[in-house]
């Protein structure tokens, strides 16, 4: 039978006070049982000390035996101890008598009733004397405790005795005279069947006491245990949720113990998986448009090419200047082909971080050789390329990459720019020692909603105006992975009619001028396709 954990941890609770309460009541009960006992041997032993002294002055007073008698009848009532009298010989000479003796019809006259008392007290010795000499356990225990007196110790010791028919404690002390010679032996003999029913008594209430405890015990441990399980339970419903792909219900932590700590490991890993599936679903998602992407731009220049060749093969189209026309159709759309597949490979090999070996670049010489670059079309659309370069700042990168990112850049502002507009390009330096690559422009700028998409493939944020521009929308996103291999950081800043400023940030470079033997791999900052929150883009 399968046996809950709260049913477990009760059970092992129970059974250690269980194992607790037993304990302690053993060893009250010890405690309790050693204190009478010894309490009852102190008595014993201080009234006995009190008989030998009495014994002593009724001796040395030679004082009737009557008065003697009365006197250890008295301590007998007192004490609830029977008191016997030896001398060195190990004969009785006197004892006390028990209540039952004492209390008898009194005789018609007190001479006569103290006549027969004292006839009774010396018979009662005489039977005493006899009982004793006549051999048998008591006989020997009680000679072995007059002979350890005898030797001058005090005797403690737990005997039978045949004439109460129990357990008695019996004490034994020395008897001396005045001169402190020993004369004998005192014997005090107390029944301890009436400390037994005490003692049985607390062993009772020990027992009540104990299982009241217990009970207690079992509803304290069971309110405690459900405490201390109830987050385990909701830790299993939560972690079953997951499971079932449910990341909604979180677990309720109270408190700052370890079990604590684990719930909330569990609601941090319940909300890491939701985002690792949003991610993920998202990620999916940009795969099915990329293939879709992928397909509709190979699929429209092939569709083309073949059916300008076929209208070429079969005749229909003889005119020379019509085929001269179409056939450079073909070429201007095999040539986009092949930019469209290199392209791809680029984003391919970005990602992986194939051979791109890193040195010190000198940034705004790189900048000066793509603004040469682009100064004939510019010049053609009255556009002026303004230039704010610092030629003492170098970056830690690869010189072609780099080529290629301001390129991409620089070609996106010279598209969506206005006739006879500015674009402007700075390399300066930060106050941390960062250098900063700016490209603004005064295009048509882009939508705040459309910025964090313009990173992807084939995203074009105004779709009015970039429907006759040509390219093939992966410019932006081979930037990006330039800009996430130099570990550097990019702001878009945009505004719709007035254009758009990409500011990159690169880390400080440690070197200001080119070495020999310091290029290195490019490090990867991560081998997938980055997201669009991403942390190298900021707005």
């Amino acid at each position: 039978m399968k046996k809950s954990l709260s049913t477990r941890l009760m059970y092992s609770y129970m059974g250690l006070i269980v194992v607790i309460i037993v304990g302690i009541s053993i060893g009250l009960s010890y405690l309790i049982t050693d204190y009478f006992f010894r309490a009852k041997e102190a008595e014993l032993n201080d009234k006995g000390s009190q008989v030998a002294m009495m014994v002593r002055y009724f001796n040395a007073m030679d004082m009737d035996k009557t008065n003697l008698r009365q006197y250890l009848t008295s301590m007998d009532q007192l004490i609830g101890a029977r008191i016997w009298l030896f001398n060195t010989q190990y004969e009785l000479i006197g004892a006390s008598e028990s209540s039952s003796e004492d209390g008898e019809a009194a005789s018609p006259s007190n001479l006569e009733r103290e006549a027969k008392c004292r006839e009774k007290w010396q018979k009662s010795i005489t039977a005493i004397d006899q009982q004793l000499r006549d051999g048998g356990p008591l006989s020997d225990q009680v000679k072995d405790i007059i002979t350890q007196v005898y030797h001058g110790d005090r005797v403690n010791a737990r005997i039978f005795h045949p004439y109460y028919k129990e357990q008695v404690l019996m004490v034994g002390l020395p008897l001396t005279d005045s001169h402190g010679l020993q004369t004998g032996a005192i014997l005090l003999a107390s029944p301890i069947g009436g400390l037994n029913k005490v003692l049985k008594d607390i062993y009772l209430y020990t027992i009540g006491v104990g299982i009241i405890a217990l009970i207690i015990s079992m509803v304290i441990v069971r309110s405690l245990t459900k405490r201390m399980v109830q987050p385990l339970i909701s830790m299993k419903n939560s972690a079953k949720a997951i499971a079932s792909g449910d990341y909604s219900l979180k677990v309720i932590v109270d408190g700052d113990d370890e079990i604590a700590d684990l719930g909330r490991s569990l609601n941090s890993l319940s909300r890491d998986l939701e985002q690792f599936v949003l991610k993920t679903k998202k990620m999916e998602k940009m795969r099915r448009d990329f293939v879709a992407n992928v397909s509709h731009e190979l699929r429209t220049p092939i569709t083309i090419i073949q059916g300008y060749n076929e209208a070429i093969s079969d005749g229909t189209i003889t005119d020379p200047e019509d085929i001269k026309k179409y056939r450079k159709l073909i070429n201007d759309e095999t040539l986009r082909l092949e930019r469209l597949i290199n392209e791809l490979l680029d984003i391919s090999r970005l990602q992986k971080g194939e051979g791109e070996e890193m040195e010190p670049i000198p940034l705004a010489q790189v900048v000066e050789a793509v603004v040469n670059m682009l100064e004939g079309r510019a010049h053609q659309r009255d556009i002026r390329l303004d230039r704010y370069l610092d030629d003492s700042l170098y970056v830690y990168g690869n010189g072609d990459r780099l080529y290629q990112l301001v390129m991409i850049l620089g070609d996106n502002a010279m598209k969506y720019s206005p006739d006879s507009s500015v674009i402007t390009f700075k390399v300066t330096q930060n106050p941390d020692q960062s250098t900063e690559l700016t490209v603004s422009d005064q295009g048509y700028g882009i939508p705040e909603e459309d910025i964090p998409y313009i990173w992807e493939r084939f995203y074009k944020a105004d779709k009015s105006h970039s429907r006759h521009i040509p390219g093939t929308g992966l410019g932006l996103a081979i930037g990006r992975e330039i800009i996430r291999i130099h570990k550097a950081k990019v702001q878009v800043q945009s505004q719709v009619g007035k254009g758009t400023s990409f500011v990159i940030t690169f880390p400080p470079c440690d070197q200001h001028a080119p070495q020999p033997g310091t290029t290195r791999e490019a490090e990867v900052v991560e081998n997938v396709h980055p997201l669009p929150d991403d942390d190298t883009i900021e707005k």
